[in-house]
């Protein structure tokens, strides 16, 4: 058996909406290259993902000057200030970076955090405590009582390793709340007898108790992934609380570090009404007429299955989990058609059909753009990669190519992000090489070669 996550999609017509002009917001300074001594959203503006972060980045900018909130806000345009793009590094757009005590060459990255309320828990967290120190048991009762979900941390020694990990975590995880206790009489009240972290969900009456792999120590990440296993319902709606916690859509096919050993399917439900939600509907090649529909995904490879009965009862459902779970349900390939002329121009187009046969040669070694059609960036890209074919068009050895990846399956490589860049060296029986920064593309027309890093 294997874990995996059952996806299904519920609903009749995804919508899609443009994105309206934001609102002036005088808490969001525009900065230039001389202001990074606050926190600052640097964004693409014709990013749809910019503008949807923005409009929160500027609703957290209003509530936290109300609140009179010792921290600015400011946001920088990487189109125009070139320079500071270039001097953090930023690959990815829309990006969340906190500076602290003036210093500008350690940032903290503000990561899968999308929401208003998030971005100002995940900043006071950072610049004040990350947990609530919860008095005696009357305060720990209350707490417990107001979210579904809470965190207490049950510790003798405010000031030991352990407490200060759990802050930590804290830390990272703002939509959730965080408390504190060295209450002997908490401890006893619910049941602790050493210390420990402890995740209450109101909806399912449920306490579970964090046992640590190792002894007397608390690891972080392990922490991490305790925390969002547990904090998620058995059937999980997939809604803007969700995509801006633990599956948030860039890290959804880093999903298997939030499933524990003993838990073998998690259920996602998807509504397809929902704008927002079109990028899971495209990673799964949900079309409008398909819809209800199931899918699933093993938490080890990434590998996705289409349930093959045409209607969602709980007969076919149980059936298909069975199949997965038993091994026997048949992978889903997805490949569009291979153009006639995909080899005759300076940039050879892939798709998933032909994909193997062409990056693991023999004899070339192949460059390759893994793309999807809405990326801003891929867009950008583009004509520089079209550039870097023409420069290479008559190499014997080098072979430029590029795959609509959103449009088809690649199982031999794992794709991060939006455009990626990764080399197939001749003869190397399956070694793939990437590259960390698309900036470094344009030197291929000069033939300069820099260095990749291979796996």
């Amino acid at each position: 058996m294997h874990s995996g996550c059952i996806i299904g999609f519920r609903g009749e017509v995804l919508r899609f909406v443009q994105s309206r002009p934001l609102p002036s917001c005088a808490v969001v300074v525009p900065l230039v290259f001389h202001d990074l001594d606050l926190i600052s959203s640097a964004d693409a503006p014709l990013s749809g993902a910019s503008l949807a972060l923005m409009a929160e980045f500027e609703r957290a900018a209003e509530e936290l000057s109300s609140e009179k909130f010792p921290a600015k806000l400011g946001k920088v345009d990487v189109s125009a200030e070139k320079d500071l793009g270039k001097e953090f590094k930023s690959q990815k757009y829309p990006v969340l970076n906190l500076f602290t005590e003036g210093n500008r060459k350690n940032p903290i990255n503000c990561k899968g955090v999308n929401a208003a309320p998030s971005i100002i828990t995940w900043l006071k967290r950072r610049i004040g405590s990350s947990a609530i120190f919860l008095v005696n048991t009357t305060h720990t009762e209350t707490f417990i009582g107001s979210e579904d979900v809470v965190i207490i941390g049950f510790f003798k020694d405010l000031r030991g390793n352990d407490t200060n990990t759990f802050y930590e975590v804290a830390k990272d995880i703002p939509h959730l709340p965080f408390g504190v206790t060295n209450n002997t009489e908490s401890f006893i009240k619910y049941g602790v007898t050493k210390d420990t972290v402890t995740l209450f969900k109101k909806s399912e009456d449920k306490q579970v108790n964090y046992e640590s792999a190792e002894r007397n120590r608390l690891d972080k990440d392990n922490l991490t992934k305790f925390i969002r296993v547990n904090e998620l319902s058995l059937v999980t709606e997939y809604n803007r609380l969700v995509s801006s916690g633990p599956f948030s859509y860039d890290h959804f096919h880093f999903c298997a570090i939030f499933l524990c050993s003993t838990l073998q399917l998690l259920f996602i439900l998807v509504d397809a009404n929902e704008s927002k939600n079109g990028r899971m509907m495209e990673m799964f090649r949900i079309r409008d007429v398909d819809i209800p529909a199931l899918r699933a995904i093993s938490m080890s490879d990434g590998t996705r299955y289409r349930m093959q009965a045409d209607e969602v009862t709980t007969e076919n459902v149980v059936t298909f989990c069975r199949e997965y779970l038993d091994g026997k349900a048949k992978p889903q390939q997805y490949s569009e058609e291979l153009p006639p002329d995909w080899n005759k121009q300076p940039v050879k187009v892939l798709v998933g059909t032909n994909f193997d046969d062409v990056v693991f040669n023999i004899t070339k070694n192949v460059f390759v753009m893994f793309y999807a059609p809405w990326s801003q960036r891929c867009k950008e890209i583009n004509p520089i990669w079209d550039q870097v074919g023409e420069k290479y068009q008559e190499s014997e050895n080098i072979e430029i190519a590029k795959i609509d990846i959103t449009a088809n399956d690649v199982d031999s490589v794992l794709i991060e992000g939006y455009p990626s860049f990764k080399y197939f060296p001749a003869g190397s029986d399956g070694k793939v090489c990437y590259f960390q920064d698309s900036t470094v593309i344009p030197l291929y027309i000069f033939e300069v070669m820099p260095a990749p890093f291979c796996s």
